[in-house]
């Protein structure tokens, strides 16, 4: 009932955004000063990273980017995010970006929090109640499929984890939805973590791909619906294989 009321709210929110006009990826550095974007989607389950964190399917999942441009240093911008997902996790995330032609080179800092912890003996996947992760990234702007390669380094889990992604957007006209896009991405990561004080020493790797139908709306606002499916080779019975699932999100900038 709480998954229903929760996915309820959000096609109520959905709904009053058309009528008045998202563990970081690579964001288009804002072309104002100072920018703030939003969004809010209901997911059906919970996945990260290709493995599927929660057996309770349904998750609320809401974001808040600040990114100001740094006057005087073109094309270099910093930025802080929020990220709440059903006020289970929270992640905090502070970066810099710069654009160098080519695309962006991006640099940052996470701290993840939640409130119950997670192990590989006993739920197929290791999660502690507050972990520090550093990443550095490139995206490619001129290049088909938009490519962006991530790598990311968990302070308290001693974990690294390489990810690979792309995405191709293309007119919903073409396939006779007008007002549409069509937006398909696809990425790709290994993971392997030390042994630590929280961690077994584990190694896998995933795979996952979307495809999102989007439609503008207003200045500065995008509904959207789509479907997702992701795949981990990891040997932990509880969490290995694929998950597949739908999602709804509204997008927003002020």
């Amino acid at each position: 009932m709480k998954h229903a009321l929760t996915a309820l709210a959000l096609s109520v929110f959905v709904a009053g955004v058309n009528a008045q006009s998202p563990a970081p990826a690579p964001v288009a550095a804002s072309a104002t000063d100072l920018s703030l974007r939003g969004s809010a989607s209901w997911s059906g389950k919970n996945v990260f990273r290709g493995i599927q964190r929660s057996s309770t399917d349904g998750l609320f999942q809401a974001a808040v980017t600040l990114d100001y441009s740094v006057p005087g240093l073109s094309g270099t911008s910093v930025y802080a995010n929020f990220f709440n997902a059903d006020a289970m996790e929270r992640t905090y995330t502070f970066g810099a970006r710069k654009d160098y032609g080519f695309g962006e080179v991006d640099l940052g800092f996470q701290r993840m929090t939640a409130p119950t912890a997670h192990s590989i003996a006993a739920n197929g996947f290791t999660q502690i109640a507050s972990n520090s992760e550093v990443y550095a990234g490139v995206s490619f702007a001129n290049v088909s499929l938009k490519p962006s390669i991530y790598a990311y380094y968990s302070l308290d889990l001693q974990q690294l984890t390489v990810e690979v992604a792309g995405s191709k957007t293309f007119a919903g006209s073409s396939i006779g939805l007008s007002g549409v896009d069509v937006v398909t991405k696809v990425y790709g990561g290994i993971s392997d973590a030390s042994g630590s004080v929280y961690a077994t020493k584990n190694s896998y790797g995933y795979l996952g791909a979307s495809l999102d139908l989007t439609r503008q709306v207003g200045r500065g606002a995008e509904l959207g619906v789509g479907a997702n499916w992701a795949y981990n080779t990891d040997s932990q019975a509880k969490t290995a294989g694929s998950s597949v699932w739908a999602r709804v999100f509204a997008n927003f900038r002020f």
